[in-house]
């Protein structure tokens, strides 16, 4: 059986957009920092991503070794997409570059559409589905964490 390997693409664009927010621009604390009432912290920052780029780098190559986990690669792509239109509309409604911009508008679309179409085709409909829920459902997680 030939293994989904292109889906390591996921956790290394990621880990790329984490070196962007931090070094680009005034880096993306800083600019949250100027926008937000509970703005994210460094060690925050650091925690969430300490722990949030190895998990999803194991849930990656989960989806890769076992075929019945494939939605995860779809419930992580939702994950991306969601990030790059918060950086797009960040943005936007600043006029200010929101570090991570880059890499999400880059980089995620067509990586995560491809691993999209794969999950949609190794899975059934309603995994699927409930995969891309979950994406936007741990996504706001995040900001919760982030922001809370």
């Amino acid at each position: 059986m030939k293994r989904p390997w292109w889906l390591l693409l996921l956790p290394l664009s990621f880990l790329l957009h984490i070196a962007e927010e931090l070094w680009a621009g005034e880096g993306f604390v800083a600019w949250t920092g100027r926008l937000f009432a509970s703005p994210l912290t460094d060690a925050r920052f650091s925690a969430i991503n300490a722990v949030g780029w190895p998990l999803f780098a194991c849930l990656t190559l989960s989806a890769i070794l076992r075929p019945r986990l494939a939605w995860i690669a779809a419930m992580l792509s939702t994950m991306l997409l969601l990030n790059a239109f918060l950086h797009a509309a960040g943005t936007l409604a600043t006029a200010a570059y929101s570090p991570g911009l880059l890499t999400s508008l880059v980089l995620y679309p067509p990586i995560c559409i491809a691993a999209l179409r794969y999950g949609h085709g190794a899975v059934a409909s309603r995994t699927f589905a409930l995969a891309v829920c979950a994406g936007l459902v741990l996504h706001g997680l995040v900001l919760i964490v982030a922001f809370g």
